[in-house]
């Protein structure tokens, strides 16, 4: 596999193959969001608290490093992964990041949506960011180029804009803030006509575990669509069939 990238995408002189760098990259995709938004909200960032954690990070990296050899990406691993990637970013999404703003000490963080919102955006993909603007994946040495999210159409990138869309899901359904309860009755009320106006009863939150699970439906499907996207194995409207040539007749 990294042959294969050398030989299509490298320019530059090669470096050796270095455990340090690559766990450097794992720990700045896991923590670089949070290295930034911790400090915004007036917390520590959970690795300044525990070792534990990137520990067990480090650990798993040596294990992999070492295994005699790794499948190449295909639809057959990446399928399964990407229902794994859709519960884990789930829990992100809705049980980590959420209560660094909510239950914040300053009341203007915890009651502003939109803090929540960047929050999300920002912690779930600044790690990628930066592991992308400074080319930590390359096997030559670290220069700076542009990341993905910053050129034509980055923006579309899936794992950008799930972030926020997860997080904003989750607080709509479980009333993380005033505001999402309000917006919650409003699009119930607005659904259900004058029915809901004249009941005049309050719309209930969901339990969090509940919305965490339907998070996590929306995501898996949002990330197995990628998947199958990248694969080819969804068909493609854009594309024309061949021309058939018909035979002259006298």
């Amino acid at each position: 596999m990294q042959a294969a990238h050398i030989a299509k995408k490298s320019k530059g002189e090669i470096e050796e193959q270095s455990f340090v760098k690559r766990l450097a990259t794992t720990l700045l995709v896991v923590y670089g969001g949070e290295a930034i938004t911790a400090p915004m909200l007036g917390i520590p960032p959970s690795f300044m608290v525990s070792g534990v954690v990137p520990a067990l990070y480090a650990a798993v990296q040596a294990i992999v490093d070492n295994l005699p050899s790794v499948p190449a990406p295909s639809a057959n691993t990446e399928l399964p992964l990407s229902i794994l990637d859709g519960i884990t970013r789930a829990y992100l999404l809705c049980n980590l990041i959420p209560p660094a703003v909510t239950t914040n000490t300053s009341s203007l963080i915890a009651s502003s949506p939109w803090t929540l919102l960047v929050t999300s955006l920002i912690t779930a993909n600044a790690g990628f960011f930066f592991v992308n603007l400074f080319s930590f994946l390359n096997p030559t040495s670290l220069s700076v180029q542009t990341p993905p999210e910053l050129q034509p159409y980055g923006w579309t990138t899936t794992d950008l804009w799930c972030a926020p869309t997860g997080t904003a899901i989750y607080a709509l359904l479980t009333h993380a803030q005033p505001f999402w309860a309000d917006l919650h009755t409003l699009i119930y009320e607005l659904l259900s006509g004058s029915q809901a106006q004249a009941q005049g009863k309050p719309v209930e939150p969901v339990d969090p575990e509940t919305a965490r699970a339907i998070c996590a439906v929306v995501l898996s499907g949002l990330f197995l669509g990628k998947t199958a996207k990248n694969f080819g194995l969804l068909p493609n409207p854009t594309a024309k069939a061949p021309k058939i040539a018909k035979a002259k007749t006298q």
